[in-house]
């Protein structure tokens, strides 16, 4: 099932300069979730499961590479955004997306499951489906790589990922070259049921790398680096008292110009794994 829209690219849609990874990540994944509630023919409101009970849409992976980065793409840019969705039984969702500018393109993929929420513990959300009448979005034939690949990394026996055609090995997770702790803004980092955002994972990520090479490096990080790839896998969520735990695993320099990261977020409270990042950031296009 094929989607399209149009946008424009003002100052709400950018940050320092470029276009806004918090909003890319928003337009995106309400893209994939307006297109599975018209694939089911419901509004989200109404999606339940076979004993009534409100479903949601949570990312298990989303991944996007930019051909440039995100500070190719300047104000005032009319942006067109096309996806294609397609599912794998009734509870996986698979969207494959270009967002395409006159002089930059994101292209991204993103993957659902449908759970349920315990209303008292965020850690536990329970894995259902949709209970529709008709679900008019394509059938997968056979369980998609993309989603293999995140099954493989939740397991720990994923070795390797692809980036711009080079591979590169995956670090042991009790691999550590920084830590840091970082608390929870609610009015910021939880969606409208109180979960911990799935947009809000790689921008805490994000602001963690930072405290590293500020403290480690004299570029101005945030200002002067943007992302070309991430690659975000999502393996639990928290409570909204709860703290994150970050971890750089890796850092290599690609170029001079060029850091891939590869990076964790755990739940202070149990020491739970809730997701591992590989990024890679690079200078600004001037």
């Amino acid at each position: 099932m094929k989607n399209s829209k149009r946008l424009v690219v003002d100052m709400p849609q950018m940050a320092i300069g470029a276009l806004s990874e918090s909003w890319l990540l928003k337009e995106l994944g309400d893209f994939h979730w307006a297109s599975i509630c018209k694939g089911l023919g419901k509004k989200s409101k109404e999606l339940v499961n076979d004993t009534d009970d409100r479903l949601y849409a949570t990312f298990v992976r989303i991944r996007y590479t930019i051909n440039k980065n995100l500070n190719s793409f300047k104000e005032n840019d009319d942006l067109e955004l096309n996806s294609e969705i397609s599912r794998f039984g009734n509870s996986m969702y698979f969207s494959n997306m270009s967002l395409k500018s006159e002089s930059a393109v994101v292209n991204s993929n993103l993957m659902t499951t449908f759970t349920l929420r315990n209303k008292d513990d965020n850690t536990k959300l329970a894995k259902s489906e949709p209970d529709v009448a008709e679900n008019t979005i394509p059938k997968e034939l056979s369980f998609p790589s993309f989603g293999a690949e995140y099954r493989q990394l939740r397991k720990d026996i994923l070795k390797e990922f692809t980036f711009s055609e080079e591979t590169f090995s995956v670090p042991e997770i009790g691999k550590s070259i920084f830590e840091s702790s970082y608390d929870l803004i609610p009015y910021h980092d939880l969606n409208g049921v109180g979960l911990l955002y799935f947009a809000a994972y790689p921008i805490i990520n994000d602001i963690c790398t930072n405290k590293y090479f500020k403290a480690h490096r004299s570029e101005n990080w945030a200002m002067d680096y943007f992302t070309e790839f991430k690659d975000i896998h999502y393996f639990g969520n928290c409570n909204s008292d709860d703290k994150i735990k970050f971890v750089i695993h890796e850092l290599e320099s690609l170029s001079d110009d060029q850091f891939l990261i590869s990076s964790s977020l755990f739940r202070e409270s149990d020491g739970e794994l809730i997701a591992r990042m590989f990024t890679v950031k690079s200078k600004a296009v001037r």
